[in-house]
């Protein structure tokens, strides 16, 4: 009995300390989406980010074809942005994985719901689907990796069913020395 009263205390002691550290996360989180989503004049409103759990989602299925035929991944060899066409949407039953961190990387890309006023409702990230990854060894045995895009690629988003999304906009994540720059690349209608 006397254990189950320290573990009981312990508990008490550690929760609010717990919760208090996952709302400044939260809070974190929140500033550093809002000044990523300034740079591309999308709001970012408390309530509107943290859409609720809805018992279905959907599922595009989006061809992505790039002219540019560059095997160099820095953005500024990115003459163009590419050009993408739904080829199927599918509402799914079930519910998406919470993004638990805005961790952000240049072979990644970021995808984000907007509804008509250019308010953030959701957002993700994802590996990005261009990015190929070659290895070889050398003459000297030793492992050589090299990076490119490929020109032509299917992706899926799955986001949250919400009829106030009217398009998700794609954007490559760019390091700029001190922070990412979201540089855009699609934006998609979903109604």
């Amino acid at each position: 009995m006397k254990t189950f009263f320290c573990l009981l205390l312990a508990l008490w002691v550690f929760c609010p300390v717990i919760m208090g550290q996952n709302q400044r996360r939260e809070t974190v989180q929140r500033e550093q989406l809002k000044r990523l989503m300034s740079k591309v004049s999308v709001d970012v409103v408390e309530t509107a980010a943290k859409v609720e759990q809805r018992p279905t989602y959907r599922e595009l299925k989006i061809r992505w074809t790039d002219s540019t035929k560059t095997n160099d991944l820095k953005p500024e060899a990115q003459l163009k942005a590419p050009t993408a066409s739904i080829v199927e949407d599918n509402k799914r039953s079930g519910t998406l994985p919470r993004q638990r961190s805005l961790e952000l990387s240049p072979t990644q890309i970021f995808i984000a719901a907007v509804d008509a006023s250019n308010k953030l409702l959701w957002w993700s990230t994802m590996p990005d689907p261009r990015v190929v990854r070659y290895e070889a060894p050398t003459d000297a045995g030793e492992i050589r990796r090299q990076d490119f895009y490929a020109t032509n690629v299917t992706l899926l988003v799955a986001f949250p069913d919400d009829p106030e999304i009217a398009t998700l906009r794609i954007y490559h994540p760019v390091w700029n020395g001190t922070e990412f720059n979201l540089q855009p690349l699609s934006i998609l209608p979903t109604r």
